[in-house]
This record gives structure tokens, sequence and C-alpha cells, in this order.
């Protein structure tokens, strides 16, 4: 009798988490947004911490701090364009 109940009960477990696989909920979709965000923020920030760092050591003005924060953004483009194509298999 009692394998019978833990047969059910791992059954019952395991279409719980297929059912859960298949129904994204609002909390995935926020997570997946999050992920993308940090991918995009991380470069950016990086690029004019960087920047400033050069510029200060080069005693310039503000050129490397520009030029370090758009190569941060076209990296951060193409991290949320990797991730993203990477979910969808494809």
């Amino acid at each position: 009798m009692e394998k019978g109940k833990l047969t059910r009960e791992v059954e019952k477990s395991a279409q719980d988490l297929a059912r859960s696989r298949r129904e994204k909920s609002f909390w995935h979709y926020t997570a997946i947004l999050g992920v993308g965000g940090w991918l995009f923020v991380l470069p950016v920030v990086a690029g004019a911490y960087l920047g400033r760092f050069l510029d200060g050591r080069m005693r310039g003005g503000i050129s490397w701090t520009i030029t370090c924060i758009l190569l941060g953004l076209a990296l951060g483009i193409y991290n949320v364009w990797d991730y993203y194509q990477r979910r969808s298999g494809k």
C-alpha cells in the first residue's frame, strides 16, 4: 500500500513540474528582463569607469570616457541580443 502512495506522489510532483515548465509566470518574464537589464547596464557602467580612469591617467578631457561608454553601449546591445537569441533556441 505504501509503495502505491509514494508512486502517486512522485507522479503528481512530476506532472506539476512539467506544467510549471510549460506555463511561464510573471516572475519568469520579470527575471528574464532583469537579466537583460544587467547584461546591458554593466558594460556601459564599466566603460564609464574605465574611461574616467584613462582620462585621469592621460590628463585629458573626456574623450576616453565617451569612447568607452560607446564601446560599453555596443557591447551591452550585443550581450542582450546574444542572450535572447540563446534563450529562444535560434
